[in-house]
C-alpha cells in the first residue's frame, strides 16, 4: 500500500500550487477593482498632497500596472512570507501577517474549545440516538439540541448574556484580555458565553450526522454476524459499528480544524471577543485591501492542505480503499 500512498500523495501535493495561485491572482484581482482609491482610504483624506500620496504609493506597492503590482505582492509572499502591510493600522505600521497572527491565536483558543466539546459530546449524543430509534429517546436528543440551532446567533449570545451576565452574576461580560493572548485559569469564566454560543448549535448537526452514520452500519450483514455470536450490545458497538460509521466523520474533523482558525464572525463581533472573525469583519467595513487578501489566502490554504490530508487518511482509516493512477 505504501507504494500505491507516496505517488498519490505526490500528485496532490502538487496540485496545492496552482491551486492557491489562482486564488491569489483572483483575489488580489477584486481588491485592486474595488472602487475607492487606496491612498485616501490609507490617508483618510479627500485629496492628499501629491508628493505624500506618491510616497505612500511607493510604501504599499501600488505603482505600476496590475502585473506589476502583482508580481512585486508575489514575490515578498513567496520569498519572506509578507503579506503586505496595513491600510489602518499604522500607528505603529503593521504588518498583516502580524495582524492576523495575534488574532488567529485568539479565535483558535476559543475554536479548540467548542470543537473538543462538540465532538466530545456529539458523538455520544448520535450513537445513543441511533441505538435507541423508534423509541422516544431518538428524536427527543436530537430535538432538544436543535432548539439552540434553531436561535440566530444575534439572539442567541444576548440572551445567555442576559441569563449567565446579569441574571446569575457568574460570568464576566467581556474578555479580560489584549490581543495577543495567552490562556490561563483565571479567564476561563470569560470563555463560557463565547464556547457556549459555538458548541450548543453545532452539537444537533454533530449528533445527527452521527446517527445517521451509526444507522447506515447497524443493518449490516457482519452486525448481525457479530450479535448470532452473542457479543454484548455495547461490545458490537464500540468493535464493529464505531469504526466503520465514524469514517465520514473524519472528513468533517479535519474541515472543522479550519473553521477553528478562521474564526466566528458573528459571535465574536457580538461579545466583543478580538479574535480573526471580527477583525476581518472590521476590516471589511474599513476596506483594509491586504488584510482581506492574507485572510483569503489562508483559508484558501487550510482548505486545500485539509483535503489533502482528508484524502490520505482516509486510506489508513479504511483498508479496503486503494489509490491507483487509473482511479
Amino acid at each position: 500500500m505504501t507504494g500505491g500512498v507516496l505517488p498519490f500523495v505526490l500528485r496532490r501535493l502538487l496540485l496545492v500550487p496552482p491551486t492557491l495561485f489562482a486564488v491569489l491572482i483572483i483575489t488580489f484581482a477584486f481588491t485592486q477593482a474595488a472602487p475607492g482609491d487606496p491612498v485616501r482610504i490609507i490617508t483618510g483624506t479627500r485629496a492628499p498632497d501629491p508628493e505624500v500620496a506618491e510616497q505612500i504609493r511607493e510604501e504599499f506597492g501600488l505603482t505600476g500596472g496590475f502585473f506589476d503590482r502583482f508580481g512585486d505582492y508575489f514575490v515578498g509572499l513567496v520569498t519572506r512570507g509578507d503579506l503586505g502591510p496595513s491600510y489602518f493600522h499604522r500607528s505603529p505600521q503593521r504588518s498583516v501577517a502580524e495582524l492576523l497572527g495575534e488574532r488567529v491565536w485568539v479565535s483558535t483558543q476559543l475554536g479548540l474549545i467548542s470543537l473538543a466539546l462538540i465532538f466530545l459530546l456529539g458523538i455520544p449524543l448520535g450513537v445513543f440516538a441511533a441505538v435507541n430509534r423508534g423509541t422516544w429517546r431518538d428524536p427527543f436528543t436530537i430535538g432538544f439540541f436543535m432548539i439552540f440551532d434553531a436561535i440566530p446567533v444575534l439572539v442567541l449570545i444576548p440572551l445567555m448574556v442576559w441569563l449567565l451576565v446579569f441574571g446569575l452574576h457568574e460570568v464576566p461580560a467581556f474578555f479580560g484580555f489584549s490581543v495577543p493572548s495567552v490562556w490561563t485559569p483565571g479567564d476561563a469564566a470569560s470563555y463560557i458565553v463565547p464556547v457556549a454560543a459555538l458548541t450548543l448549535p453545532a452539537l444537533a448537526g454533530m449528533a445527527r450526522f452521527v446517527r445517521v452514520s451509526v444507522l447506515s452500519v447497524l443493518d449490516e450483514d457482519y452486525v448481525r454476524t457479530a450479535r448470532a455470536k452473542g457479543l454484548g450490545p455495547r461490545t458490537v458497538v464500540i468493535r464493529h459499528v464505531l469504526r466503520n460509521s465514524l469514517l465520514p466523520l473524519s472528513t468533517v474533523m479535519a474541515l472543522s480544524i479550519v473553521t477553528v482558525v478562521t474564526g466566528a464572525i458573528l459571535t465574536e463581533t457580538l461579545y466583543g471577543v478580538p479574535g480573526v472573525g471580527s477583525f476581518v469583519f472590521a476590516s471589511i467595513g474599513q476596506r483594509d485591501f491586504n488584510v482581506i487578501l492574507g485572510f483569503t489566502l489562508l483559508v484558501a490554504t487550510l482548505f486545500v492542505l485539509a483535503n489533502v490530508v482528508i484524502d490520505v487518511a482516509y486510506i489508513f482509516i479504511d483498508p479496503r480503499i486503494r489509490y491507483s493512477r487509473r482511479a
